[in-house]
Parts: C-alpha cells; sequence; structure tokens
C-alpha cells in the first residue's frame, strides 16, 4: 500500500496507534511474565502446598489422651476404646442401597438415614453410632461385604480407676466449645476435640493431649472423596505423675465418707517439699459417668459433689487460728508463754459476754495449756492486747486471703477481714468485740482447707512456705523424656525467733497428750496438733484438725474439715488418725493399746467438746 503526500497525516496516525498497541501488548506480557514468575518461583511452594490441601482431605482418628499416675506408679486414669460405626462415601453419589440400610438400622435399632444423608450432602466420613456393644460390631463385621461405605473402628475413651475419691484432682475430659476454639486458636483445637475439665486434665491438657492422626483422602475438582492416599497414626499424649499417694487418699476418703455427716476435705501435705499427698473432697463423683444420665444426678445432689470443697469451700477457721494468734503474741509482744490467766467460762467486755466452749472453766492456764486446751477465755485477753492490726497482719503473713498457688484451676483465695472493709461493707466501726472474736478465728474469716494445710506444714517447717503442687513430673511415653519436671519453689519464709516455734511444737504436742486432739495419741509416733469447732451460721458448727508428725521431725501435715460435723476433737480427728496410721504403718494391733492408754487418760477429764 503506498500514501500519498495527501494522506501523510492519516499515515502518521496509523503508525503512532500501531506502536501504541505494540507496547500495550508487550507491556501486558511483561506484567504476565512477572506474575507467572512471582506465583511459579517466588511463592511456588506456598500454592502448591494449598493445591494439595485442597486435593487432599483428613479424617481424624482421635489421639489416646495421655496417662496419669499416682507417685507410686499406679494409673489413676488411663484409656479404653470404644467401638464406632462410620459411612464414607467413597465413590458414591447416592444412598446406599435401601437393603444396606435396613440391615443397618436394624442391628443399630434406629433409623440411620439422616446420617448416611448427611455424610453424601457434605461429602465428609460421618459417624453413624458411637459405643458399639461387641455383639452389634461383629454383627456389622458378618455384613460387611453387602455394606459398602460402612466401617467400624476403635476411638479412645478415658477411663478413671478409684474415680470417686479422686475426681476432683484428676478433673475429666469434655468436648471443646465453639468459645474455646475461638479463643485458643493457637493451640489448634477443633470442633469435635476433647479438652480437660477442671483438675490435672485441665491444667496440664497441652501435654496430656496428645496428637491426632487419621486416613489422608485424595478427592476431586467437586470435593467429593476418591481413595484413600496416606494414613497417620495417631501419637499418644505424654505420661503425667503426680505427688498423691493414692492408697493414702482411699484411706482419707473413706474416713470422711464415714464421718458424721460425710462431707468435708483433707489435704496432706509433705513438709518438706510441698508436694500434695492427698486432696480429697467427699463427698466425690464418679468421673466416667460424665455426660451420662447419672451426671443429672450429681448436678441435683444438695451435698455438692461436683465441688471441690479442699481449694473452692471457705469455711471460718476456728479454734485453729489460735496457732496464728499464738505466735502473734510471742512474736510481736515478746509474751512470756508461762505467764498465766484464770478461766472461769466466761468473759465479759463492755455489755457483751463470751463464753469459753468449757462452760466450768479451765482454772489457771498458761499459754501451752491454753493451747493444747483451747481455752477461748486466754485467747480472748490475748487478742485484745493484740488488736485488730496485729492479727491482721500475722493472718496475712501466714497467706491467709490468698491462693496457695496450687498448679489446678479455681482456687478461692479466702478473706481476711480489716476495720477498713466492716466500715464499707457494713458501715459500721470496727469494735473491740471484733478483735475477740478474730484471735479465735470466728467472724469474717474465710479459709480454704488447702490454705489450713500449707500453714500448718509451713509451722511444721519453722516457717517455710512451699508452694504446694500435684505434679512431680511429666515425660515422653514413647523415650521417657522428662518434658516437664517440678522445681521445689519456697513461697515465703517467715522471719521468726526459733524459740517460739519450738514452744509452739511443744503446745500442739500437749494438745496431743493431755488436750483436745487426745485422739491422735501413738506409742510410737508423736504428733503435734491443734483441733478446731467453727461456728456456722447457716447450721451445725464445722469440725476442723490441723496436724504434723512426727513432731519431732516433721514430714507430714495433714488438715481435715467434716463439714457440719460438730465438736473438732471428736469428729475430724479419727480421720487425721486414719491418714497417720496409713502412712506410718500404725497396724490395728498396736492401735488397740493405745486406745486402752487413751481411754485411760480420758477417765482423767471430761470428754472435749469444743465449741470454739
Amino acid at each position: 500500500m503506498s500514501w500519498s503526500d495527501d494522506n501523510k497525516t492519516t499515515y502518521n496516525f496509523f503508525i503512532e496507534k500501531h506502536k501504541n498497541i505494540l507496547i500495550f501488548f508487550i507491556f501486558m506480557f511483561a506484567v504476565l511474565s512477572l506474575n507467572l514468575f512471582y506465583l511459579q518461583i517466588i511463592n511456588g511452594s506456598y500454592y502448591k502446598e494449598i493445591a494439595e490441601r485442597q486435593r487432599l482431605n483428613t479424617s481424624k482418628e482421635r489421639a489416646p489422651r495421655g496417662l496419669i499416675y499416682d507417685a507410686k506408679g499406679n494409673i489413676l486414669v488411663g484409656n479404653e476404646f470404644g467401638y464406632v460405626a462410620l459411612f464414607y462415601p467413597f465413590e458414591q453419589h447416592e444412598l446406599p442401597s435401601q437393603d444396606t440400610i435396613e440391615q443397618l438400622s436394624a442391628i443399630l435399632k434406629r433409623d440411620i438415614n439422616p446420617e448416611i444423608e448427611a455424610g453424601l450432602k457434605y461429602k465428609r466420613v460421618i459417624q453413624i453410632a458411637d459405643n458399639l456393644s461387641l455383639d452389634e460390631v461383629f454383627q456389622i463385621q458378618e455384613k460387611k461385604l453387602f455394606m459398602p461405605g460402612i466401617a467400624v473402628t476403635k476411638i479412645p475413651k478415658r477411663k478413671y480407676f478409684n474415680a470417686v475419691e479422686n475426681c476432683h484432682v484428676t478433673g475429666y475430659v469434655g468436648e471443646v466449645t465453639q468459645d474455646e476454639i475461638e479463643n485458643m486458636q493457637e493451640d489448634n483445637y477443633r470442633p469435635g476435640d476433647f479438652i480437660g475439665r477442671g483438675g490435672i486434665e485441665q491444667a496440664y491438657d497441652k501435654y496430656i493431649r496428645g496428637i491426632d492422626g487419621g486416613l489422608q483422602l485424595e478427592v476431586n475438582a467437586k470435593g467429593q472423596p476418591k481413595k484413600a492416599f496416606k494414613y497417620y497414626s495417631p501419637e499418644t499424649g505424654n505420661s503425667v505423675f503426680l505427688t498423691i499417694d493414692a492408697d493414702l487418699q482411699k484411706v482419707a476418703y473413706e474416713a470422711l465418707e464415714k464421718s458424721t455427716t460425710g462431707r468435708g476435705s483433707a489435704v496432706v501435705i509433705d513438709v518438706k517439699t510441698g508436694a500434695v499427698k492427698v486432696l480429697v473432697s467427699c463427698p466425690g463423683y464418679d468421673t466416667n459417668d460424665v455426660f451420662t444420665k447419672k451426671y443429672a444426678n450429681y448436678l441435683r445432689d444438695r451435698n455438692l459433689p461436683l465441688f471441690n470443697r479442699a481449694i473452692q469451700a471457705l469455711y471460718p477457721p476456728g479454734s485453729i487460728f489460735k496457732v496464728i494468734t499464738f505466735i502473734a503474741a510471742m512474736d510481736n509482744l515478746d509474751f512470756d508463754p508461762s505467764h498465766t490467766e484464770y478461766c472461769t467460762g466466761s468473759f465479759e467486755l463492755g455489755d457483751r459476754h463470751y463464753a469459753c466452749w468449757f462452760k466450768e472453766g479451765h482454772k489457771t492456764v498458761n499459754l501451752i495449756t491454753a493451747t493444747a486446751k483451747s481455752c477461748n477465755i486466754y485467747f480472748y485477753k490475748l487478742g485484745l492486747k493484740l488488736g485488730v492490726r496485729v492479727l491482721e497482719k500475722y493472718a496475712k503473713m501466714f497467706h491467709l486471703g490468698q491462693q496457695t498457688g496450687i498448679d489446678i484451676p479455681y482456687e478461692k483465695k479466702g478473706f481476711v477481714p480489716t476495720p477498713e472493709w466492716k466500715k464499707l461493707k457494713m458501715k459500721m466501726t470496727w469494735l473491740q468485740g471484733d478483735t475477740v472474736i478474730l484471735a479465735i478465728g470466728q467472724g469474717a474469716l474465710w479459709v480454704t482447707p488447702l490454705q489450713m494445710a500449707s500453714m500448718i506444714s509451713a509451722v511444721a517447717n519453722d516457717g517455710i512456705f512451699y508452694t504446694p503442687y500435684l505434679v512431680e513430673n511429666i515425660k515422653d511415653p514413647k523415650t521417657n523424656e522428662v518434658l516437664y519436671q517440678h522445681e521445689q519453689e519456697i513461697a515465703d519464709k517467715l522471719e521468726i525467733d526459733m524459740r517460739i516455734w519450738k514452744t509452739l511444737n511443744k503446745a500442739l504436742t500437749e494438745a496431743v497428750q493431755n488436750g483436745t486432739a487426745r485422739r491422735t495419741y501413738f506409742k510410737d509416733l508423736t504428733v503435734a496438733a491443734k483441733t478446731g469447732t467453727a461456728e456456722n451460721p447457716q447450721g451445725v458448727d464445722h469440725a476442723w484438725m490441723i496436724a504434723y508428725a512426727p513432731a519431732e521431725n516433721p514430714e507430714l501435715a495433714v488438715a481435715v474439715i467434716v463439714e457440719n460435723g460438730g465438736g473438732g476433737g471428736t469428729n475430724s480427728v479419727p480421720i487425721a488418725r486414719e491418714i497417720f496410721k496409713k502412712h506410718f504403718n500404725i497396724y490395728d494391733e498396736t492401735d488397740k493399746i493405745e486406745n486402752k492408754d487413751v481411754k485411760k487418760q480420758n477417765l482423767k477429764q471430761k470428754p472435749i467438746k469444743e465449741n470454739l
């Protein structure tokens, strides 16, 4: 084609347009090339992984949770396997034959059409039934060839041994909620997963839960399963070794169960380490019954078996608080333990009358005998000399009103009343009468059994507070590698003169020899103890006892409470006695001789029944 001079303008316009089009195509080619380079070279591995994920789907197989052992290697929590029936929609785009559905429905005694339809609709493996009996398993297996897409498999299920007495230590497991999935995204929980609820199961769930396995399935572009691709074996969770002595735990629980009300708690701590040997709340519940029809009965039970009294129940300490008043007096007032007061059985303060539990009065008592016999009058007067601020200081010094830091959840911290609290809460001024009752552990003073066990353990240990703990170590079950080891933690060291500890030890030993704790007397074991009967505005008094043994070189510290049990010297002491008998291997034959000795001593005095 030729161009005349008259058409030069048109020619130049054509050339310019052609050039722009060529530049545009070159630019687009460069952009596409760069984008292709970015997708295939730079981010190739990332998109390949996404494509693989879309091509593959996994049918999850739940991992068994780790075993939980007591201090002697006995299994407290294990696993058993239950059978479930599954529907795999491989190569199936319509319902199985009506004959297959009818046969399976007859075996399971219910209509399975909804599960089959759901499997086809969502193109994923569906659980048709769980907890299959062996008879149902055998029937399905016999007809497996005539039931395409139907399979029976085993899944792990938690098994709790001696479940009732250990329930509040171990906790249990339950299906994870949607809120938990959203709040714990970094822990990779998915719908259908199980998570610990309470106790060790919850506190150490990340160690116990294991890693799920499963069958990896190849799917087509529509997400429909085509064939099994690869199997991943589930990995069992790690093994947890506790400080709990299951035999001692059982003895404590059975003794509480036989008490006057069958409600209460016992906590036993190793004085030298803080290891918790016993943590019992009675009544308990069978953790194997959780999510069964029986569980509803626990929820309705007025005795509150689901409530962990050891760490959650708050009680006034009553006369066991006199241990703190004793130390406060000697440490703050430089009080002479030989100082005597005369107990007539009553005490007047202004226009108020305060009684001693022993109506006839203890007559002349010093600090040692007043502690051993739990004389209220003596401690009323001590409380007035000390004042509320000193009592508050020493109560908090002994960690009342704060958590001990034990390694299971939901521990309550208790409460120590103050003048400021009374002014704010009750719009009233703190009176001397409030100080008097605080000195003997009454009023708005609230403690847990664990706090009292920790307190008497520190007394036995000359003021050293060890943080109480339940887990000694955690190990990989395959390699036996230690993944977690408890490190002894000193929470506090009280700077109190050794003379005070020795004097208190003498007073607590005297309480067993000739005082309110005589029922824990043993011929060959020296026990130091303090009993208490805490007044309860809602009903019958609570029976307390704290103790440690051997008094000369303490190993074990014990706190026991019988809820609404009345006199501490009568109803809580026998439980502590059973614990000491078991731990120190004191047999019945020896015990009978000791009981005779105690009876001879008791003939010289009237039966003890404290009120405070």
